[in-house]
């Protein structure tokens, strides 16, 4: 069967699929990301079919279930331990099977499918983050601001302002870039340096860039009618990061790895709060960072 390979956060993801300009066509975020074929001896990370059957059974054990206006989706665990995932996203349904170690990836819709493309995309990103976090990798809720090859990760809830800051340092420091506004990955790397990149997943902001970044300090937004830059404590800087990235409560093993990478990154990377109003001093209370 044709394939899409990809290469995200120097680790590859395969498409299987008949048609794979259509594919493609449903996820352009993750033109910049694709290879021409796999290097001589690489297994891919997660390989993904469409087409499949994922039926569901009386056996099938649920674990979790997330609820919100637009977003709704049932986590089972099947007799044989492979994983299922319901999906409906303002009134499409998708279902994934996954095999126990989440690597492979079992579509119940045509990976042509263009009313499916955002739930399958949150599938992939689903395999994707809970594979890598074996690697020392985390998906982390962020928005990433990068000049000369060295990062700001400014984290915080939706609405706090990430996206925001990262905009007005593109507008006071010409020379800033966005790496990605949502979900960038950051890495310990084998020779213990921190590096955040850019990934297919970057919420409503079109920033899809096969890029990385040294991971200079994480920045946790708050918004204050006052402009105030400071240095977390250890418990704090574990809570604010640990809480920002991505992972399945009902994984336990998947949560442990990510509080060992999160407690790794945090030797070898600061976390700052920054009490702000959007504005030029904010900025250059974090812009002192780098």
């Amino acid at each position: 069967m044709p394939q899409l390979i990809y290469r995200i956060a120097e680790q590859y993801l395969v498409l299987n699929t008949l048609d794979p300009i259509a594919t493609a066509a449903i996820l352009p975020n993750y033109e910049a990301f694709r290879q021409a074929c796999l290097p001589d001896g690489v297994q891919p990370l997660v390989e993904v079919w469409g087409d499949c059957s994922c039926t569901s059974s009386v056996d099938d054990k649920l674990l979790e279930e997330v609820e919100d206006i637009y977003y709704h989706s049932r986590v089972y665990r099947r007799a044989n331990s492979d994983i299922r995932i319901e999906m409906t996203h303002l009134g499409v349904e998708e279902v994934g099977c996954f095999s126990p170690n989440w690597r492979q990836l079992h579509c119940r819709s045509s990976l042509t499918n263009k009313r499916a493309r955002y739930l399958i995309d949150r599938l992939i990103m689903i395999a994707f983050s809970i594979v890598t976090s074996e690697l020392r990798m985390l998906k982390v809720h962020a928005s990433v601001t990068e000049l000369h090859g060295r990062a700001l990760i400014f984290l915080g809830v939706s609405g706090t302002g990430k996206s925001t800051h990262s905009r007005l340092w593109r507008q006071f420091v010409p020379e800033a870039t966005l790496l990605n506004d949502d979900e960038p990955i950051v890495r310990v790397m084998p020779d213990a340096s921190v590096r955040v990149y850019g990934c297919p997943w970057s919420g409503s902001t079109p920033c899809y860039k096969d890029r990385w970044a040294e991971a200079v300090a994480f920045v946790h937004l708050r918004q204050s009618p006052e402009n105030k830059l400071t240095k977390l404590s250890t418990l704090q800087a574990f809570d604010s990061l640990f809480s920002s990235s991505a992972f399945m409560f009902s994984e336990s093993r998947v949560r442990e790895q990510v509080f060992n990478t999160v407690a790794d990154v945090l030797e070898r990377v600061p976390v700052y709060r920054l009490d702000c109003r959007p504005d030029e001093e904010a900025v250059s209370l974090t812009r002192s960072l780098l």
